[in-house]
């Protein structure tokens, strides 16, 4: 379990960013007796949901209705799962709609700058095309 300031220092956010997240629901620490909020391994994955999310430049509130699927503890909500597999397929159209305006910037690149594209794509992408395959089988 983590205080506060031991949360920040290691996910590398501010103490007013965990304080906002905690405020809005996305992060549940527990209290102690002295009213000491701790943050255990959940929180800790929560976050890095919501910087991957971040990265993807999806609100806070679609965020929070993402974590908030995952979290669900007694059953999947049909309507909730079908809006959130709505939202990727938004981000993946966005995504295809963002390469398809990068490609002629892609093909002035020489080979070695190319090769250094495609070996970053590569290590981003597996993962997620392998998450991708799991959810879908």
């Amino acid at each position: 379990m983590y205080r506060i300031g031991e949360i920040a220092k290691l996910m590398n956010l501010s103490k007013r960013t965990i304080d906002y997240y905690t405020q809005i629901g996305l992060l549940n620490p527990i209290r102690t007796d002295s009213n000491y909020r701790l943050y255990g391994e959940d929180c800790i994955q929560i976050m890095h949901l919501i910087e991957h999310y971040k990265n993807l430049n999806m609100p806070l509130e679609e965020i929070k209705s993402s974590i908030e699927l995952i979290k669900t503890e007694n059953g999947i909500d049909k309507q909730k799962l079908e809006k959130h597999f709505e939202q990727i397929g938004i981000l993946m159209r966005h995504l295809k709609e963002e390469i398809e305006a990068l490609e002629p910037i892609l093909e002035k690149l020489n080979g070695n700058q190319k090769e250094m594209v495609v070996n970053k794509l590569s290590s981003q992408g597996v993962p997620l095309a392998q998450t991708l395959l799991l959810l879908l089988s």
